[in-house]
């Protein structure tokens, strides 16, 4: 769903409860479960065989696909921002659906080695 989409859901509902990760075209995606399993719903059960075995999953993912996380207090992502998750945070900043408090985790594909997917 859009920002908009997804700052009226948030809206309505009344809650400062978000789960969600936000892909690099701008896209949110509620999690239901968890942020994790949000991402592997994203790329498969395959993806297992291709995180190394000494890395944290969900960091490691969120280097891979160039998400951020976000709950209500917190944003993290690894690496930079698009231009839309730029504008998408600022979407959810403005109408006080999340806390402004974006941290970069690490420079993830430097840091890992990694190619972003494509």
């Amino acid at each position: 769903m859009t920002a908009q989409e997804y700052k009226e859901l948030k809206l309505n509902e009344k809650t400062t409860v978000c789960s969600a990760v936000l892909y690099p075209d701008g896209d949110i995606k509620e999690c239901v479960k968890s942020h994790l399993k949000t991402m592997i719903h994203t790329l498969g059960n395959d993806i297992w065989d291709e995180i190394p075995k000494d890395e944290a999953p969900l960091f490691w993912l969120t280097a891979y696909m160039g998400v951020v996380l976000i709950d209500y207090e917190n944003q993290l992502y690894s690496e930079e921002l698009t231009p839309e998750q730029e504008r998408a945070l600022r979407i959810l900043y403005d109408a006080d659906v999340i806390m402004e408090k974006p941290a970069n985790i690490h420079y993830g594909n430097r840091y890992l080695g990694i190619a972003r997917e494509s």
